[in-house]
């Protein structure tokens, strides 16, 4: 008993440390990508004006994802249907042509949707870029250029 106290003690304190130093779950490249925009923007010395900008920015793109987030699950919660089999289905035969028709369409929205949200998260992207670039000064934005490039 002691040793499995123990054990999961020790695991605990493993996820908790490695989540700490960034390299838990959120070790994705993504995340790498982000944190190191932010962690070379914090390399360009910038005024205190210009850090309080940022922080709203984040702060506003943290509430804006939260929202995204409640929009998506409620939709979710919409759309969780399950397919009517019954409909390609009698006591004599299995409708195979109209199911895989049927298939087709969900995987076509389906697909459509995955892209859509694609082209949503590259524009926000692109935007908050936007508006760090102009957050900073050209003797920044020149820096950053610099670093961006190793």
């Amino acid at each position: 008993m002691k040793k499995r106290v123990i054990t999961v003690i020790a695991a605990l304190g493993l996820g908790s440390a490695l989540m700490a130093s960034g390299h838990g779950m959120h070790a994705c490249k993504y995340h790498k990508e982000r944190s190191s925009i932010y962690n070379t923007i914090e390399q360009l010395d910038l005024t205190e004006a210009q850090k309080k900008e940022l922080q709203a920015l984040r702060e506003m793109q943290r509430e804006e994802r939260k929202a995204s987030r409640k929009a998506m699950k409620e939709q979710r919660v919409g759309k969780q249907k399950r397919m009517d089999l019954g409909q390609f289905m009698s006591t004599e035969k299995f409708d195979k042509e109209g199911f895989k028709r049927v298939m087709k369409e969900r995987m076509q929205q389906r697909a459509e949707m995955r892209e859509k949200r694609r082209e949503a998260m590259i524009e926000k992207r692109a935007e908050r870029m936007e508006k760090i670039f102009h957050i900073l000064t050209p003797e920044q934005r020149e820096k950053w250029i610099q670093l961006s490039q190793k």
